[in-house]
């Protein structure tokens, strides 16, 4: 039923708007550019003196029905020339618009206005609307893979609704690394309110000269959206929809029981200890391969859905653009419990009143996600699936949820437990702004703007009373309610004034802008409910009073800013730049609460100069090259201060009684400072053949001092640690950016490339211990990741193997300097680990880098290829040279967890294994509960992120339902992955600074295939 509304709203949508053809003259072409041949997208075309227009479709044609054979047609498009053309009774009407401006003269975001690309001095790259609608994403986020260079994005899980990670050119903290999102000019915290089929282009800042605007703020990169804006002309209707379904691409290789049985008697045999199978053949008869979880959770052909409907006009004066959208997506694991709603609203609107421009941008937007644990070893449903046993049933004999014998701590009926699985998040979210430009004199303006976001969340779950097995088990029914609010008001006033002087260009921008954010949180926990279900399970219907809590909080923090910028250029073929700006923080203490981050940059567009300006190859050539400072803040409300917590369990009096009392929970430090990144970059941009090739290069060292870490204290002191400045992180890498484009006849193609290298270095880390902890998997194997000098952030951390004892004499020779045998516990098929310290023993001092959760290099290639009406779109994204730590399988905490069939190759003596130890039960030499190169592997991968083919209808077959357009099309993604990893997904997302790659059992991908259609009115 639920793919059936989905296919009645997009048929809607075309018979809502539909209106029939009035008997008039319609005049259909395809716009180009005269110089490259290459269609163009959003032309406007009017018919003069009138309100009807339309706009160039994504191939570059147009339908316009005008109501005489007479009259003329008005073609504009910024940056080409306007042409006005007479009809004069014909049909078609195809229009070569010649370029106004050179090559690189194009407009672009940066801080606070636009900029001539060939003018922009710092490293920005940018995506048009039309690669965004290529490449479909769920999450806008995912946009920014391989289609920018310097960018890794990385998604978190496949959970609907979760996180991406975006870094730009590295990590350089180990707080918030996240960039600074932007949305029109607007900070928000957070861009996943965002429908992607509203966003116009993306622009991304990556050097300090770019960044240094925004000073505070700018330290991990800017990442500018504009939204889609209204046009001149009648009332143009889009609608935009697809339908799909998604499954697993991968299934992890793991024991059946004929063979989960075998291993499991070996084990326990080479411990001299009885078996657990002795009838295995009997059971073998009765079970056959037995149960294979990852099916049992798998939800296959999971429906996915989106619908955009848009509405966009306006006059010469007055525009606006109003879109609604709906998304549905259920989650590929744990079918009915792990899914993702939104609703949005979005309003644009830009007026002219004489010397005043002004204008609003509003949205709203409703999410609701339920969801399970994307990465959690302990509690997750992958993690049950991957380590149970597969002997045990799903329902015994009795139809109930079947318990495995052989079930230990958490690992139990991961299908009993998603029926227990109670939770949902809520969001409510308005973001809003209005603006104001007023020109004083063509020279001199001032732009205003106020701003907010508004969101309110909650939080609800509800756990039944269970028993799984294990420690699986609950004894008491609960409810868990959270109420947040979080409001964010922001001002700018900037004025700026431009001017000429003969040859000599240049303009000032200077303003100030200020920040208020307020978050508020209340809940509650009740217990002992008398309605255990989750639509009743509130507050109110708790019954345990003694146990029952409730807490709640406050935060607060602002930031006010001043900044200004110079620009100049001569000729448009020198340019320079500064930029200053003074940021003062509440997080900071008095004394520390201001810092200036300053930038400058110069370039050069060596093609205007008369020795390259006719040269037949060269199009376009500019050098350019800056320096700047960033800073960050991205640390708790009240770091710097000592806070007080109450607490209700002391014990007071002669007779003691349970009484609330406080107690310092944080050492203040007032002499925190800001973190501040440094950065130098050096660019080279090139076109060729009449600009149908590009080449763009970057390079650059930024450097993050200041890092704000945690000092270590003494554990007897009882507090948290204070959070002090105290190291320093280096990354140093390049960029390449490259295209080809192309028209043969009825043929049009279009390339491009994109590769980034970044290399992360720990140059200083101010404790005593000269390192920093990081997550680990589990007691077992405690912190994997690592932060030491000379290493990269969250490096991992354990001990290096030489390959599998094969004989006794090869444990005995296994020695020390001195002659002691340095793992005597061993026997014939343990693996060998390496003594660095000489020390004749296997300890933590024997630890070192034994793999890299980041990759060397990362890469995207785009193909778009156009024949006539078809189009088809490809994206490959890569990531090569990253590790990735396998923690998924609980071999090292667990006495019968299921094996990955690699266990097959083990050591054996009729198979004396050099790459997999032997099995055992006690593993006293620590094979699968040491942290250990032998549990990394090459995370490298190659995906066919993208693919698409699309049809759009001849303008005869549209005319007539009253559309000017209508493409038609089927995409997937993720329909391809060329990986050497056996785990469930080689993309492992990061989980904080110092928590990246660790594989726990993710949640994996989806490969999703769609249908849909793009219908212009």
């Amino acid at each position: 039923m639920y793919n059936y509304k989905s296919l009645l709203l997009m048929l809607l949508a075309v018979i809502l708007f539909g209106a029939t053809k009035a008997d008039a003259q319609t005049v259909r072409g395809t716009v180009v550019d005269d110089e490259t041949g290459e269609t163009l997208i959003g032309v406007n075309i009017m018919l003069h003196g009138t309100n009807i227009g339309t706009t160039t479709d994504i191939n570059g044609e147009y339908s316009l029905t005008v109501p005489e054979r007479e009259g003329t047609l008005v073609f504009r498009y910024v940056g080409f020339v306007t042409q006005r053309i007479e009809i004069d009774g014909r049909e078609e009407i195809n229009v070569a618009l010649e370029p106004d401006i050179i090559y690189g003269d194009e407009l672009i975001m940066v801080g606070y206005g636009l900029q001539q690309r060939s003018l922009v001095t710092g490293a920005i790259s940018r995506i048009e609307s039309r690669d965004i609608e290529q490449a479909a994403p769920l999450r806008l986020e995912q946009a920014l893979q391989g289609r920018t260079a310097g960018v890794t994005v990385i998604q978190n899980s496949g959970q609907p609704g979760s996180a991406a990670t975006v870094r730009i050119r590295g990590i350089g903290t180990t707080g918030n690394a996240e960039p600074l999102y932007l949305v029109d000019g607007m900070p928000v915290g957070g861009i996943d309110y965002l429908n992607p089929a509203d966003i116009a282009s993306i622009e991304v800042l990556k050097d300090a000269s770019a960044t240094a605007i925004y000073g505070a703020r700018g330290a991990n990169g800017v990442v500018m959206i504009t939204t889609q804006q209204g046009s001149p002309g009648p009332i143009q209707v889009n609608y935009t929809g697809y339908i799909g379904f998604q499954n697993p691409w991968k299934e992890t290789d793991l024991l059946n029981a004929p063979n989960y049985m075998k291993i499991m008697n070996e084990s326990y045999a080479n411990d001299g200890r009885r078996i657990p199978f002795p009838d295995i053949e009997d059971r073998i008869a009765a079970i056959g391969e037995g149960t294979n979880w990852q099916e049992e959770v798998f939800f296959y052909n999971a429906p996915v859905t989106d619908h955009t409907l848009r509405l966009s006009g306006g006059t010469e004066t007055s525009n606006y653009m109003a879109s609604m959208s709906y998304r549905q997506q259920d989650g590929i694991v744990a079918e009915g419990k792990s899914n993702f709603e939104r609703m949005s609203f979005r309003v644009n609107s830009n007026h002219q009143r004489g010397r005043l421009d002004y204008g609003t941008r509003l949205t709203y937007t409703r999410k609701t996600t339920r969801g399970i644990d994307p990465n959690e070893e302990f509690g997750g449903i992958m993690a049950r699936a991957s380590n149970i046993d597969p002997v045990t049933p799903v329902f015994d004999e009795e139809g109930n949820f079947a318990s495995s014998p052989f079930a230990s701590q958490e690992v139990v009926n991961p299908v009993a437990f998603i029926d227990v699985i109670n939770s949902e998040w809520n969001e409510d979210k308005f973001v809003g702004g209005v603006f104001g430009n007023f020109n004083f004199t063509d020279k001199l303006s001032l732009r205003s703007t106020l701003d907010i976001d508004l969101a309110y969340g909650s939080n609800r779950s509800f756990t039944p009373v269970y028993d799984l097995g294990g420690n699986v088990f609950n004894t008491t029914s609960s409810a868990f309610q959270e109420q947040n609010k979080w409001t964010t008001w922001q001002t700018s006033h900037v004025l700026r004034y431009q001017d000429q002087i003969e040859d000599h260009n240049f303009s000032i921008l200077g303003g100030f802008e200020l920040l208020d954010h307020r978050n508020e949180f209340l809940g509650g926990v009740a217990f002992d409910l008398t309605m255990e279900s989750f639509d009743n399970a509130w507050l109110s219907v708790g019954t345990d009073e003694e146990n029952q809590s409730n807490f709640g909080g406050l935060g607060l923090e602002s930031l006010a800013s001043y900044f200004s910028r110079v620009n100049y250029d001569y000729d448009n073929k020198y340019m320079l730049e500064g930029v200053l700006r003074f940021d003062g923080s509440s997080k900071f203490g008095p004394d520390d609460r201001w810092a200036v981050f300053p930038a400058f940059s110069l370039g050069w567009v060596l093609s205007r100069e008369a020795f390259l300006r006719d040269h037949p190859y060269i199009s376009y050539l500019k050098l350019r090259g800056g320096w700047g400072q960033n800073g960050s803040d991205n640390i708790g409300q009240f770091t710097y201060t000592p806070l007080i917590t109450t607490h209700s369990g002391y014990g007071f009096g002669m007779t003691p009684s349970l009484v609330t009392g406080a107690y310092p929970t944080q050492i203040a430090n007032p002499a925190l400072r800001w973190e501040t990144s440094e950065q130098a970059n050096i660019g080279l941009e090139t076109a060729f053949l009449d600009h149908r090739l590009y080449f763009n290069f970057d390079v650059y060292n930024k450097e993050t001092k200041g890092l704000l870490l945690a000092a270590p204290i003494p554990a007897f002191i009882g507090n948290a640690p204070p959070v002090v400045n105290g190291g320093t992180v280096r990354n140093r890498g390049f960029e390449i950016e490259s295209g080809f484009r192309q028209i043969v006849g009825d043929w049009r193609v279009s390339l491009s490339l994109t590769g980034t290298y970044n290399k992360n270095e720990v140059t200083s880390i101010e404790n005593d211990e000269g390192r920093l902890f990081g997550a680990g998997v589990s007691t077992a194997m405690d912190h994997v990741a690592m932060a030491m000098v000379g290493k990269p952030i969250a490096f991992f951390w354990g001990y290096e193997t030489a390959g599998i004892f094969q004989t006794m004499d090869d444990v005995q020779n296994h020695v020390n300097s001195e002659g002691e045998v340095i793992q005597p516990n061993a026997r014939p098929g343990d693996l060998i680990f390496v003594d660095h310290n000489d020390d004749g023993q296997i300890t933590d001092d024997d630890r070192v880098k034994i793999g890299n959760p980041y990759p060397d290099f990362t890469m995207g290639f785009n193909v778009d290829l156009d024949y006539k009406n078809w189009d088809l779109n490809m994206f490959w994204y890569g990531s090569f040279g990253n590790d990735i730590f396998t923690g998924g399988t609980r071999r090292h905490d667990l006495p019968m967890p299921n094996w990955k069939d690699d266990v097959l190759d083990r050591w054996t003596e009729e198979n004396p294994s050099t790459t997999h130890p032997r099995v055992t039960i006690s593993d006293p030499n620590g094979n699968y509960t040491r942290p250990s190169d032998f549990f990394v592997e090459d995370g490298s991968f190659v995906r066919l992120r993208n693919i698409s083919l699309g049809y759009t209808l001849p303008p005869g077959i549209t005319d007539r339902a009253g559309a000017s357009r209508l493409r038609v099309y089927v995409a997937a993604q993720n329909l391809l992955t060329f990986t050497g990893y056996s785990g469930h997904d080689p993309e492992i997302g990061a989980f904080g600074a110092l928590n990246v790659g660790i594989d726990r059992n993710i949640y994996p991908q989806a490969r999703t295939v769609t249908m849909g259609i793009n219908l212009d009115f």
